[in-house]
Formats: C-alpha cells, structure tokens, sequence
C-alpha cells in the first residue's frame, strides 16, 4: 500500500491536473450524435475546446450556456433552456449531455429539475435523451469527471431491470479515460475475434480515431455507442470494466445486470491481457485466436530482447490514478522501479498503488523530487517536456493533453501489441541515452620511451 502525502502548497505553480468539465466532455464523444453542453461561462467550453483541438487536431463538438454576470447572480436556468430548446431544434441530435461547472455549482445550479421543467415546456423534444452530469472543477480531475459520465449513463440510461432475455453474444466494456482511440480499437477486435459483439461505454474509436469524415463540419459526434445498445446492456452476456476508477460504475452496471462481470485496472500487463483474453474465451467457448497467441508471443520475445536495456530502470511518474496504476504495474512487470510518483489529486486508488509514497501535487514536486531521486525517463503529458529537458532523460507522452506530437491519441501502449510495442519504444530510448564507459587505464602500466622521430619509417632493403 503507498503512502499517500498531501502538498501544503497554497497554489500549483506547474499544474498537471485537467478539471473535470474536460474528463466529462472526453467521455461525452464516445455516444452517437450527441452534444456535450457545458453550463458555464463561455470561457469554460472555449478553453476546452482549444485542448482538445490542440489534442486531436480535429473538430470537437462542444456548447455552452455561456452564464454571465447577471445569470450568474440571479440564477441561468433560463440559459439551460434556451441552449436546450435552439440545440434540438437547429442540430436534432440524438442524445445531449449537459454538464455542470465550477461556475454553476458555486452557483447552486439544480441541473435536473431544469431538465424537467424543459422537458414539460418543449414535449416535441421528447426524442432526445438528456443525461445531467455534475463535474465541479474545483473538485477530482479529469479522472473524476470522464468517470462521472459513464456512471450516470448507467443510473439514467440504463434501466434497472433489465428486460427479459439475454443477448448471448453481447458484451459490454466499460472504458475508462486510460483507453484512447486506437486501444479501443483493439479491445474490440480482441471481442470480435471470439465471434461476440462488443458495446463500448464510450466509445471514441469512431469519433476521436482522426479520420476524414465526408461532408462538411457536423455539430454532433461521428460515430459512438447508440442510446439503444446502451439501454439493453442489462441484456449483455458480461461487463468488462478497464480502469480503477470505474469500480462504482462496475458496481452500478452488476445490479442492472445479470450477466457476468470482469475488472481490471488496465490491459498493459501480460497477467491482465490474459485475465480478459480468458474471460472472452469462457464466454464464447472457442479456442483463442491464432493471432491473439502470436501477439502474445511477440510480447515474451519482446521481453527477452529488451530485458539488458530496461532492467532497473527508474520510471518518474505524473498522471492520473488510471494511468499510475497501468504504468507502475508495467514498470514492475518488466523489472523497472516506479518512482518517484506524483499525482494531481486524491484519489482511491492510489493508496493500491505498488510504490512506497505518491505525493499529491504538480510538476514543480515532481521537480523537487528528481534532484532527490534521480530517474531514468518521465512519464507525463505535454507539460512535463521542459522539466524532461532539464534533468536529459526522455519523456514517454501519456494522458491529457499531448500537444506537440501527431497521432499520440492512437498508440496502442494497452494489449498484447501495445505492451510489445511499448517494450521497444523504451528499451530504444535507453539505448540512445546510453553513455559509454571510458577505457579504463591501470595507474601501474608500464611506460614505455616513444622511438625517435628520425627513427620511425626509415627501413632500408
């Protein structure tokens, strides 16, 4: 169990935390044309919105109430239903997720009592779902707000008696904020390589994967889990959860359920990949996959070769909980030191977390603790490429936002192909940081006199 320290820093001077409108409007891409609406200033969705541009590089859908002083004062309701009213009738989309902000907490906002008095005053808007999420920033992370979603789709969307009837070859997987694009990817192929069926909450395989959609710009998301599926995942034949923070989610979803269920904290071990490939295999009865072995396969060769370069490494860390326990299980697994570990805020599973301490903090902590406990490569977002810099190790991209490298929101660093490929990419890295030992020359060598110049080269016949 770590030791969880708590800074007593009055601010964060070099912050690594994203608030949770951010965790919430990530999660709010993964369902079928839907718009996430941010009840805030109009500041809170355009600074969002230049995150995930800068994260993506594509068009993210996103809106806003866009409070302002007097709504601020004498209550925004009037601002929810206007957004509400002109967003169905202009774009019609299908499902709209209208989440809270520091702004409107502070405020005292009851999010669903307005959707109900919409609700009674527009009923020809009947046919759009409305979720309500509440995502405080000055409260969690990320982490805490895409968690929040995916919570309140199964407690709003999910009945809680699921129809009768069991979709035997459906399986639900529940993907926390650690699973990006292309690694949702994957887990679908690994589910559809045992012939099942696979209904991602949420799925931003479709809509964040970077593809050039045809058409011009659309207001809505492309791509995503259909309002329909989700509402008989009750009938699913299992639920697989990815991510610590979902556990409550896991919970909620058994209750409404009556399928079997699977948890793991992440897929970037061999032992969890294994835990999943081998609930798959229960469930459908069918040998595995010829191509999920050789994957596996290549990951123990990848193992073997890249042992001599990463054995007792030391691996700083600076993310998420999510994503600490999938990197320090990682780092563990391959005979690397986690540590030193630093996280944006408190949050349960940290305290499983295999480390001796993690300290709550930012990037200058992380500092401080790298002149202390020096560290072969960082792993962090974007914001952490300077402190790389200074302390000449590498940076190893994760999390939220990654802005000055292309296509990082699909490495695939989770699976059987993720772990190789991850293997490689670090084992490379210490390779090109390798410094070589000089020659070493005995102080008791002998001394020999150099010849005289006129004697060198001058051999007759």
């Amino acid at each position: 169990m770590a030791d969880v320290i708590r800074n007593k820093k009055p601010l964060a001077t070099s912050p690594i935390k994203s608030g949770q409108p951010l965790g919430a409007i990530l999660a709010s891409q993964g369902f079928e044309q839907s718009i996430p609406l941010v009840h805030g200033a109009q500041g809170c969705s355009a600074f969002a919105k230049v995150f995930f541009i800068q994260h993506f590089h594509d068009p993210i859908p996103l809106q806003s109430t866009a409070m302002d002083p007097t709504t601020t004062v004498m209550g925004a309701d009037g601002n929810i239903m206007t957004a509400l009213s002109t967003l169905c009738q202009r774009n019609a989309p299908k499902a709209m997720i209208l989440i809270s902000t520091g702004l409107s907490e502070a405020q005292g906002s009851d999010l669903t009592r307005a959707v109900r008095e919409f609700r009674a005053e527009h009923p020809r808007f009947k046919s759009t779902a409305i979720l309500t999420v509440n995502t405080p920033d000055f409260y969690g992370s990320l982490e805490n707000g895409f968690s929040a979603v995916v919570e309140s789709v199964i407690e709003q969307w999910v009945p809680e008696k699921p129809p009768a009837g069991v979709r035997n070859r459906r399986v639900n997987l529940l993907l926390s904020h650690l699973v990006n694009p292309g690694e949702v990817e994957l887990l679908r192929s690994y589910v559809e390589a045992f012939g099942l069926q696979a209904v991602m909450v949420p799925d931003l395989s479709l809509s964040l994967d970077g593809h050039l959609a045809s058409g011009d710009y659309q207001s809505v998301t492309q791509g995503g889990t259909t309002l329909r599926a989700i509402e008989q995942m009750g009938q699913s034949l299992s639920t697989i959860s990815v991510g610590l923070s979902l556990q409550r989610a896991a919970g909620l979803m058994a209750q409404r359920s009556r399928g079997l269920s699977l948890t793991v904290p992440h897929m970037m071990t061999m032992a969890t990949v294994d835990a999943v490939i081998h609930h798959l295999q229960q469930l459908s009865g069918r040998e595995v996959p010829a191509w999920i072995e050789r994957q596996r396969g290549q990951v123990q060769d990848a193992m073997i070769d890249c042992h001599m370069a990463l054995q007792g490494r030391k691996v700083a860390l600076a993310a998420e909980g999510d994503l600490l326990a999938a990197w320090s299980d990682f780092a563990l697994s391959h005979g690397m030191q986690p540590g030193p570990v630093v996280a944006p805020v408190s949050q349960p599973g940290l305290l499983s977390l295999p480390v001796e301490q993690v300290v709550i903090g930012d990037l200058e902590d992380m500092q401080d603790l790298l002149v202390k406990h020096p560290a072969d490569m960082l792993v962090a977002n974007s914001h952490a490429a300077d402190l790389a810099e200074q302390f000449g190790i590498p940076l190893i991209r994760a999390g939220f936002p990654v802005f000055d490298r292309l296509g990082e929101f699909r490495r695939v660093r989770q699976g059987y192909a993720g772990i190789r490929d991850t293997l490689f990419e670090l084992a490379n890295l210490m390779l090109e940081h390798h410094h070589p030992v000089s020659a070493y020359h005995s102080p008791l060598r002998q001394q020999f006199r150099s010849a005289p110049r006129s004697e060198v080269g001058h051999a007759t016949c």
